[in-house]
């Protein structure tokens, strides 16, 4: 009688135990579904943001009489656009329905421009990118006396050999030559530099090109700097801080190839000495070299980045450099 007690509290028990076992996972089941459902509709909510405001193309082209920067940019569908020359506005248009907009703009051969863009997001937001396009003519033209800058004995006599410099840049970024005042850039066989862009930190980025893949080590005087691997499109750029010293000296990259370096550009370079804040700020430098041209220019959130463009040639000639800051 005792055993019959005993089978049935034990078969009690443990039909209990199945059915507390199966509301648990109900319950676990249930609310992992629920949860799943509260993650879906978060994810289906996501505020995606602002489409930034960027330049997607500049070239250039000539007009009967002058010279043309045609930009093209993406924004916010719909929205108006203001172009800024040195901070005032030049042209404004909107974006069409796809997000894209187009401008033409005369290029003034006489005096830097510095163009960047503000996208209106509504009567109360503005939003202004982080790019900026520069053109600097050969010869500039001083604001205050209407005089020409420049020297027969100084830089004059190669002025009508160089183009005007075009570029795009943007901070912490390697800046982009749409053209170069040289027409060429530093190059050997497959290997060729482009600009250099450094702070007053002494941050550097090294860029360029090549045909062919292999490593791209750069150098400063006798010292490697570093190495990078050539990306996509035979683009390379090493971007590191802290390590150009203040002075002349060359800097230098290497294409190697299955540890045999196939081709090497050696080019002078000054490191100019950083800002002590007495400088004039806000307005965009540059001094002008027969080996090179160093565009210098105050950074929205402080410091000077400066870039470097070098000629294709590099001749050690006698001359004065010429410097302009646009007043």
């Amino acid at each position: 009688m005792k055993l019959n007690y005993f089978w049935i509290l034990s078969a009690s028990l443990g039909i209990i135990l199945v059915l507390f076992i199966a509301s648990s996972v109900n319950f676990f089941q249930n609310n992992s579904n629920s949860l799943d459902n509260k993650v879906t509709n978060n994810e289906d909510k996501v505020d995606t943001g602002i489409t930034p405001i960027n330049f997607s193309g500049v070239s250039i082209s000539n007009n009967i009489n002058n010279r043309i920067i045609s930009i093209k940019g993406t924004s916010e569908p719909d929205r108006l656009i203001v172009l800024l020359n040195n901070n005032k506005r030049i042209e404004q248009i909107e974006s069409n329905n796809e997000g894209t907009w187009e401008v033409d703009v005369l290029l003034d051969n006489q005096n830097i421009m510095a163009i960047e863009v503000v996208m209106f997001y509504s009567s109360d937001i503005s939003i202004r990118g982080d790019e900026t396009l520069y053109s600097i003519p050969s010869i500039v033209k001083k604001n205050t006396d209407n005089q020409l800058f420049g020297t027969e004995s100084s830089y004059d006599h190669r002025d009508k050999e160089l183009n005007t410099l075009v570029m795009l840049t943007a901070p912490g970024g390697p800046s982009r030559i749409i053209q170069s005042p040289f027409n060429q850039t530093p190059s050997d066989g497959p290997l060729a530099m482009s600009v250099l862009d450094y702070d007053d930190s002494g941050g550097v980025i090294f860029s360029g090109t090549t045909d062919e893949a292999g490593l791209v080590k750069v150098y400063a005087g006798e010292i490697l700097v570093g190495e990078t691997r050539v990306g996509a499109g035979g683009r390379w750029n090493f971007i590191a801080g802290n390590l150009l010293p203040v002075g002349k000296y060359y800097v230098s990259s290497e294409l190697v190839k299955d540890g045999v370096v196939v081709a090497r550009i050696d080019v002078p370079f000054v490191r100019v000495t950083p800002s002590t804040g007495k400088e004039k700020s806000g307005l965009p430098s540059v001094v002008y070299g027969l080996e090179s041209w160093q565009i210098s220019r105050p950074l929205l959130g402080g410091g000077i980045q400066h870039t470097v463009i070098f000629a294709s040639e590099q001749k050690v000639v006698e001359t004065k450099t010429v410097s302009e800051v646009i007043e």
